[in-house]
């Protein structure tokens, strides 16, 4: 939590979105009552040991696996909208604690998938940059912050397939010293489509990433 998220937390508390008690956006009781994903390919849904995708998705995805905390419903997706829309941040901590559990403590580089340039300036962060930070602090796994956006399109509302077509060539990776031979984690929100996930995979594989995993606090 910043400095300006505990000056606001000690005049105005925080209270929990589920509950209403005060000091928590979400509550411990009430992020144990969150419905939980469980391990599936994020494409078809079919169960998968630890998130892997499929053996039919694979053909179409650079993604090894891909995990999700929880379903974009209810509490989840006020906490979202709460980060996003409300300037929230230390909503980060609450999604942060669901998805800890679910990382294994691998080689791994926790890499944010950035929020087009636009949206990050109207808010004045990039609410994927704020969870991975907070996921590496919570696991002591490193976070690499090396994708770059070109694309500026809003893609609430579109379609796979224009996504898809919005999303062509739309990352760039810096810092190719450390992402070449590394096992990578894409750090997210919240997961619909999967195209944004899998343009940022295929950055980072042509690039030279030996594995591209994601992990995502909600799947719509």
């Amino acid at each position: 939590m910043n400095l300006l998220d505990k000056l606001v937390g000690t005049i105005a508390p925080h209270l929990c979105l589920g509950c209403n008690t005060e000091g928590w956006l979400l509550c411990p009781a009430c992020a144990g009552s969150l419905p939980r994903v469980p391990d599936r390919c994020y494409r078809c849904h079919r169960l998968s040991d630890h998130g892997r995708t499929c053996v039919h998705c694979r053909s179409q995805s650079r993604l090894y696996s891909v995990k999700v905390g929880t379903a974009y419903d209810d509490l989840a997706k006020r906490l979202v909208l709460k980060l996003k829309f409300d300037g929230a941040r230390s909503a980060v901590e609450d999604m942060a604690k669901v998805l800890a559990p679910k990382i294994s403590q691998a080689d791994f580089y926790l890499v944010p998938v950035p929020t087009a340039t636009r949206r990050a300036r109207q808010r004045g962060y990039d609410q994927a940059k704020l969870l991975a930070r907070e996921l590496s602090r919570q696991t002591g796994l490193p976070y690499l912050d090396c994708l770059r956006r070109h694309g500026q399109a809003h893609q609430v509302g579109s379609s796979r397939q224009q996504r898809l077509k919005q999303l062509q060539q739309s990352f760039r990776v810096t810092r190719l010293d450390l992402l070449k031979g590394s096992r990578i984690l894409l750090v997210d929100d919240v997961l619909t489509t999967g195209s944004t996930l899998e343009s940022a995979a295929a950055a980072c594989r042509v690039a030279g990433a030996a594995r591209v995993s994601a992990i995502t606090f909600a799947q719509a």
